[in-house]
């Protein structure tokens, strides 16, 4: 997410191959119709407490939960979204908020959206490890649990791990695969390396074969790219395209900046049309950072009581394209 940067055996070993079970669905040709946003907490999605999407409030009930909810889902979907990634936790799964956040997630899936839930660490150490494994594991228990049979809800395991190595986080996700083995495959989002954005290492493991793959681009994630075409290999590099979803990336809606203009003006512009030319030309799908999030100048929308407006025409009219409309 947008953040300031200083510049065990066999059946594990099968875990997410095709013939795993669970796998039946597998997973698509292309991943063109990840058609998403982001819809997150006021906090980055980073908490020590409840995550709670900008609008909610703790206090509202399921019933409220879903009506305000609807009312930004059919933004997103007016706008062509069919995918909305929203965060969780253990203190928000297990507390009492659950029970009217589901209600997000319950509207979501009754409007056809594919919902992505994906699980931050909280902000005390914010260092890009799991902060309490038996709390995560039983996050997961609880999830997998409720919405594990529902073909909509799709799973990711950790947003960005930046702590961990190639071969570690590779350890943690064979340990989710091997706890929740009735989830199909093609459900499961693994983000790579880093910011989530190795990913082609994670593809590479033969354990993960028939897993989404999650991935984020950010313009100071490659400080040397200035140009379309330098932006266009972010998208060109990806070695799995028919499994990689570009789950994050952004840049500022509230500031007028033309992403229309013939010849771009600065690295801004470059970033949107270069990463949006390839995925759309890759078949690849894209969750923009972020659809909505209250103060966040990356937000596509902003939410005025119960009327959302869009920031920015053409940024929404190349974040279309990259998806394919």
């Amino acid at each position: 997410m947008k953040r300031t940067f200083l510049c065990l055996a066999l059946l594990v070993g099968a875990a997410c191959t095709k013939s795993a079970k669970g796998s039946t669905g597998g997973t698509p040709a292309t991943t063109a119709d990840f058609k998403g946003v982001n819809w997150a907490d006021i906090h980055d999605n980073y908490s020590d407490t409840v995550v709670v999407p900008s609008g909610l409030l703790t206090s509202d009930s399921y019933d409220t939960v879903r009506a305000k909810a609807g009312v930004i889902l059919s933004a997103f979907q007016q706008a062509g979204a069919n995918t909305v990634r929203l965060p969780v936790n253990p203190y928000t799964v297990a507390g009492p908020w659950w029970n009217a956040y589901k209600g997000a997630i319950d509207e979501a899936v009754a409007r056809g959206f594919r919902v992505i839930l994906g699980y931050w660490e909280g902000t005390s150490a914010k260092d890009g490890l799991v902060d309490n494994l038996t709390q995560f594991w039983s996050m997961w228990q609880a999830l997998t649990t409720q919405y594990g049979t529902n073909a909509n809800v799709y799973f990711e395991v950790f947003n960005e791990p930046f702590g961990y190595s190639v071969s570690d986080l590779e350890s943690l996700y064979v340990q989710w695969l091997s706890n929740y083995p009735s989830v199909p495959r093609g459900r499961v989002f693994l983000d790579g390396a880093g910011y989530a954005t190795d990913v082609n290492d994670i593809g590479a493991d033969s354990r993960f074969d028939s897993c989404m793959l999650s991935y984020h681009s950010y313009t100071w994630f490659n400080s040397n790219y200035k140009t379309v075409s330098d932006w266009e290999q972010a998208i060109l590099s990806v070695a799995y395209p028919s499994r990689t979803v570009l789950t994050e990336f952004g840049i500022p809606m509230t500031t007028g900046e033309n992403y229309l203009a013939a010849t771009p003006p600065d690295v801004s512009v470059a970033y949107l049309q270069g990463l949006t030319n390839e995925l759309k030309l890759r078949s690849i799908g894209s969750v923009y950072w972020p659809g909505l999030r209250t103060g966040d100048s990356f937000s596509l929308f902003t939410l005025n009581g119960s009327a959302m407006t869009v920031n920015n025409a053409s940024g929404l009219t190349k974040v279309q394209y990259g998806w394919g409309l």
